[in-house]
């Protein structure tokens, strides 16, 4: 089962609750996301792009993710500009990167994020690689982030989420199948806005605001490494907000939070 809230807990067929205050710093946004819950029993495929399951977002709701990080020069700046807007999001870190900055790792999670992962080294389609080395590839992107939020506060290690995205969004089946062994939620999105192609900031706004037009609703992809993408994100936030659109944060449902945490135990033999 699928459904959202925060303390404003509803199941997804209700109508989303206001929220109690209004963020100090952007009067058209609520203090706090709601988040909309996946449960990751079984590893559920989410995201219209490739998968029949939405993840439960009603019209006119906007998830955002982002992937690759975290980024030293680009990470920080995207959690300010969220902050400002008083916007949780979810992010899904390449392994290799969240060692080399685990400050960065627990700065998204004490910041609120939840944070879901993509491999340990970004290869671009593990259907190109062995069954060993791809779920290699994956244990090792949970545990460089499980490492990264050791000794922090047990609230910010449980941002660590049962969430994988594959790169370049090439999934496999028999992959998804061994995420789903492990109780680990598969998240496509349902559009992006071509923020990894080189590409204007201009663009990318522009690409993002019609792709969302066109669906109503749904999870959007973004890249915090990517500079044009921070340029862009606080212009291209108050507009939706302008057209009506609010922001829900995809969040694990509570039991299942431990689950990715255990990642080094996860049933596959390392090289």
């Amino acid at each position: 089962m699928v459904f959202a809230g925060h303390a404003n807990a509803r199941p997804v067929d209700a109508p989303l609750q206001a929220a109690s205050a209004v963020c100090p710093t952007d009067k058209h946004a609520p203090a706090v996301t709601p988040r909309v819950i996946i449960d990751a029993k079984g590893g559920p495929t989410i995201g219209t792009m490739q998968y029949q399951n939405g993840g439960g977002l009603k019209h006119k709701e906007v998830a955002l993710t982002f992937d690759d990080g975290p980024d030293p020069k680009t990470t920080p700046r995207i959690l300010d500009i969220l902050d400002k807007h008083c916007i949780k999001a979810t992010f899904f870190m390449v392994g290799v990167y969240a060692k080399a900055r685990p400050d960065l790792v627990r700065e998204v999670a004490r910041r609120g994020h939840v944070i879901g992962t993509h491999t340990n080294t970004h290869p671009n389609n593990l259907r190109h690689l062995s069954e060993t080395r791809a779920k290699a590839e994956i244990t090792k992107g949970f545990d460089a982030v499980r490492q990264a939020l050791v000794g922090a506060p047990a609230a910010e290690r449980a941002a660590l989420a049962p969430f994988f995205r594959f790169p370049g969004l090439n999934d496999k089946k028999s992959l998804i199948t061994w995420l789903g062994e492990q109780d680990i939620a598969t998240l496509s999105c349902s559009f992006g806005a071509d923020d990894w192609k080189r590409i204007n900031a201009d663009s990318v706004y522009r690409r993002g605001i019609s792709a969302i037009e066109s669906e109503g609703r749904g999870i959007l992809i973004l890249h915090d490494t990517k500079p044009h993408t921070a340029d862009m994100l606080s212009r291209f936030i108050v507009t939706l907000q302008k057209r009506g659109y609010s922001f829900v944060q995809l969040a694990p449902k509570p039991q299942h939070r431990s689950l990715a945490d255990t990642s080094s135990d996860m049933r596959t033999t390392l090289p």
